[in-house]
């Protein structure tokens, strides 16, 4: 929910005895629970509801206006001779006189529910350091407030002299995770994933009552004790935990990602993910990791982990056709995810987000059907989607040996590669000369792409590129590749259409052109 209005002035038009009574207010500013002007500040704010319409008494009968003209009972006629009356029976009401039913009352509002309630003394000190008691009050607030007890907030270690030490923001921060927008009964609640106020993640599980974060096996979690306690600005449903607000790690534990939870732990991350980042995380379904014949262990499984993990905090509308990973190769290049986003989000060409835009406070969290594996030369030209390159790769002769060494399997080793891969067009714009090559011709083509890794140790990148004309030796020891340094550079006359996309062998450049050997 947000502000109902900024600055606006409402005048209210009252009509009293035929005159005119203006009330005027000013709803720009949300006042505080002391009646001063609160704080802007950063923190997150409910409505004030301000929509609601000002109480002005209602006219009294001293207030009615006398009729002048009306005879005075004192100008009318005595009569002397007119009985008195005073022995006149009075009229017997009679005790069987049905009483007058009294009127119908309003709920209490979700800020008398927290207040007047003795087993919400902790929470009602919460809403007060967190300064949010009127909003609680205001009758259009429209909210939902899942209620900690006292029990709750004993069983999650929090006492009230930590919750008293708060300051404002920090406890708003934690009430207003305890907050939906909007009035949901439980019938009205479904499992899934569901924004709190604050804009963070909350996991529902309504299969059998409802559970919040997994329930109060997990830690953060909480099952809803009481539904449907009725406001008259909302609904309040009691729980036997607190929420804590989730890190991204915690947020996978809430949703049920339990196995990655785990694995995090297991590998010595948590620390890493527990930290102020932001982060993108891509979480596997405990399926998906099932569906391994193991897991890693070590430090394999720290960089499997970490290759599901980007840094900044990446939203589904949002997401680059590649990334770079935390996870890194032999000569500390982050290893590239590469995304496609025509149709949802793939990752990889294989692993689909499965939930997208899980909110953390340090970052998002995205639900993937598949377990993401480092990926080598061969498997990312697979990825970018280069059939023409993988098409020439199984055409081509076996490397000469001994043994002889197919070029998939050569491209698959640990080697520093530094690889110039042509794309689609390019291999359709010579495909006549192709269909005229033999297979070792078509192997040497191949070779004729990829740098000579004695000469070049390392991954070259696009930022250690030459920076003056040069010949590049590759794995085809007869040709040399001529570099022009551009800009644009170019190899050969081919120019860069992709850099940097970093491999567990070395890194893989796109460019649009097949070169062609000198000695072809």
């Amino acid at each position: 929910m947000r502000l109902r209005a900024t600055s606006s002035l409402i005048s209210l038009l009252l009509t009293l005895s035929g005159c005119q009574l203006i009330v005027e207010f000013d709803r720009s500013r949300i006042v505080d629970d002391a009646g001063t002007d609160a704080e802007t500040s950063d923190a997150p704010t409910l409505d004030a509801g301000t929509d609601a319409p000002i109480a002005v008494d209602a006219p009294t009968a001293m207030d009615a206006p006398m009729a002048d003209d009306a005879p005075m009972a004192d100008d009318a006629p005595m009569g002397t001779d007119a009985p008195m009356g005073t022995d006149a029976p009075m009229a017997d009401a009679g005790p069987d006189a049905p009483a007058s039913p009294d009127a119908p009352t309003s709920p209490p509002s979700l800020g008398d529910l927290v207040s007047g309630d003795p087993q919400f003394s902790i929470l009602r000190a919460l809403v007060e350091r967190a300064e949010l008691l009127g909003t609680l009050s205001a009758p259009l607030a429209d909210l939902t407030v899942f209620a900690p007890t006292d029990a709750a907030f004993a069983a999650s270690g929090l006492t009230l002299s930590a919750v008293e030490a708060l300051d404002r923001l920090a406890a708003a921060d934690i009430l207003l995770y305890h907050v939906l927008d909007g009035t949901f009964p439980a019938a009205g609640l479904s499992s899934g994933p569901v924004n709190a106020f604050t804009n963070l993640t909350l996991c529902l599980d309504t299969t059998s009552g409802v559970r919040l974060n997994g329930g109060n096996p997990v830690s953060g979690g909480a099952h809803v004790v009481t539904a449907d306690v009725a406001a008259s600005n909302g609904v309040l449903h009691v729980i036997d935990r607190v929420l804590l607000r989730p890190t991204v790690q915690r947020l996978a534990a809430y949703c049920g990602l339990t196995t990655l939870d785990t694995a995090v732990t297991d590998a010595g991350l948590a620390d890493e993910l527990a930290a102020t980042g932001p982060f993108t995380v891509f979480g596997p379904t405990n399926a998906a990791f099932a569906a391994l014949a193991s897991l890693p262990t070590g430090a394999a499984l720290e960089q499997a982990l970490l290759y599901h993990v980007v840094a900044g905090s990446l939203g589904s509308s949002s997401i680059p056709a590649r990334a770079d990973s935390l996870a890194s190769n032999a000569w500390g290049n982050g290893l590239t995810l590469i995304f496609d986003t025509s149709s949802g989000v793939l990752i990889n060409g294989g692993a689909q987000v499965m939930t997208a835009d899980l909110a953390a406070t340090n970052g998002t969290v995205h639900v993937i059907d598949e377990v993401l594996l480092p990926m080598n030369v061969l498997q990312a030209a697979e990825a970018l989607g280069l059939s023409g390159v993988i098409g020439a790769v199984n055409a081509a002769a076996d490397i000469p040996g001994p043994p002889p060494l197919p070029v998939a399997d050569a491209l698959a080793a640990d080697a520093p590669y530094t690889v110039f891969a042509p794309n689609n067009a390019a291999f359709a714009a010579i495909s006549a000369t192709l269909a005229t090559l033999t297979a070792e011709q078509v192997r040497d083509v191949l070779l004729y792409h990829v740098l000579n890794t004695t000469t070049f140790p390392a991954p070259v990148r696009s930022s250690s590129l030459p920076s003056a004309a040069v010949t590049l030796g590759t794995l085809n020891a007869a040709n040399d590749i001529p570099f022009l340094p551009g800009p644009p550079p170019t190899v050969d006359g081919a120019g860069l259409l992709v850099t940097d996309v970093n491999v567990t062998n070395g890194v893989v450049h796109v460019i649009d052109a097949v070169m062609i050997p000198a000695t072809l």
